[in-house]
């Protein structure tokens, strides 16, 4: 790994699982951390074995733990507790998902760390925080957003509450802990102090959720109204001939009017029931309709773009995954890469999504994910243990 990294005096303890904890971890591994994964023995994170699998191994996996050292370690085990204890003394960051309250039964949670080290950085990731009513809730993504009410703003009118097409509550934890991690780290810089960070992925995605200021001041009950939005109009997803779709930004002043002279309706731009953005939701069924049908009056989808894209309207053709799989601005620019796999997979190779932040100085580098347990004799024996001690711990867990 290069040496000229940001982060590349940094070590960071990994004991997350699953995606939000992981992906924050990778994140500073591209950035030049010395990033050791420690894994439960026999089944190590969950992901592992989440489809699909490159001859054995899940994509997921690989891709949420690029560039860290993976290390089997039982923390139900004394000797291992000891163990991180020890590794803790050195290390700058800790990051784990256990279920709140599991760490401290193995006598791991920052209290006891900072004893070791008062300036480490440890950032917990659950689904709905350390503290409180809903500390004890499963930590599962799908869990978050369906207590952050965007679900029930997902969908149809009248259809059933939607879960987004990702997980975005993962993801919006992931750079959240990676934030806040990035944010403690200066604060160490600048006066020695380490600190304890809570990533709740409920609080994530409330933050994102703009209808809750609505709820909370007016009392009204927010909820979804389909594909366009209920503040501004027109402002969502269009449907036009053969099934296509597209999304189509017209809501400002400035583009109202051009709208109007596509559709053939010049008049909305200046009618005061039209004019005001206000007043256009009040007109929302009619200016869809109108839009839909100057939509329907080009053979593809294709065609309709071009022309609005020609006046000077804001929208795109709505792509499949597989589309953007095979966008060539994409793989131009990098955010869509060859990805390295693990060395047990001699040297293959899997097509992915690659850095999406771009720093001059600093540039995010994927490096290839580690096969399970293969760094516990490197990093094990650096930190005490014998060759010995630790074939003999492999065996003792490996039946657990």
């Amino acid at each position: 790994m290069a040496k000229d990294t940001v982060f590349e005096d940094i070590t960071v303890l990994d004991f997350s699982s699953n995606l939000a904890g992981p992906g924050a971890a990778s994140m500073l591994a591209d950035l030049g951390a010395n990033v050791i994964k420690i894994e439960r023995p026999v089944t190590g994170d969950d992901t592992r074995s989440i489809y699909p699998l490159i001859d054995g191994i899940s994509i997921q996996y690989m891709w949420l733990n690029r560039g860290k050292k993976s290390v089997v370690l039982s923390l139900k085990d004394p000797e291992a507790q000891a163990m991180v204890c020890k590794m803790a003394e050195s290390a700058d960051v800790i990051i784990e998902s256990y279920r709140p309250g599991q760490m401290k039964k193995f006598g791991l949670d920052y209290e006891a760390i900072r004893k070791h080290n008062p300036s480490i950085i440890y950032c917990s990731v659950s689904a709905c925080g350390q503290e409180g009513a809903y500390a004890g809730e499963p930590g599962f993504d799908l869990i978050a957003q369906g207590m952050s009410g965007l679900m029930d703003m997902a969908g149809e009118v009248d259809g059933p509450p939607t879960k987004m097409g990702t997980t975005v509550g993962d993801y919006i934890g992931t750079f959240n802990a990676f934030g806040a991690i990035c944010t403690a780290l200066y604060h160490r810089l600048r006066t020695g102090e380490g600190q304890y960070i809570d990533i709740s992925l409920l609080a994530g995605l409330v933050a994102c959720n703009t209808s809750v200021d609505i709820a909370a001041t007016f009392d009204t009950h927010p909820t979804r109204i389909g594909p366009h939005d209920f503040t501004v109009v027109p402002y969502g997803t269009f449907h036009g001939r053969n099934g296509e779709s597209a999304v189509i930004v017209a809501c400002t002043h400035k583009l109202w009017p051009k709208m109007c002279k596509l559709i053939g309706r010049e008049e909305w731009a200046s009618a005061p029931s039209f004019k005001d953005p206000t007043a256009r939701v009040e007109h929302r069924s009619e200016i869809i309709k109108a839009i839909e049908d100057y939509l329907c009056g080009f053979a593809t989808m294709d065609e309709a773009v071009a022309d609005m894209k020609a006046a000077g309207i804001p929208c795109t053709k709505i792509k499949t995954t597989h589309e953007v799989a095979n966008d060539a601005a994409l793989w131009e620019s990098g955010s869509l890469a060859a990805l390295q796999t693990t060395a047990s997979l001699g040297g293959k190779q899997f097509k992915g999504r690659g850095p999406w932040i771009k720093l001059s100085k600093t540039p995010f580098t994927f490096h290839a994910p580690s096969d399970f347990g293969a760094y516990n004799h490197e990093v094990l024996e650096h930190y005490g243990w014998s060759r010995e001690k630790v074939d003999e711990l492999e065996t003792k867990w490996a039946g657990e």
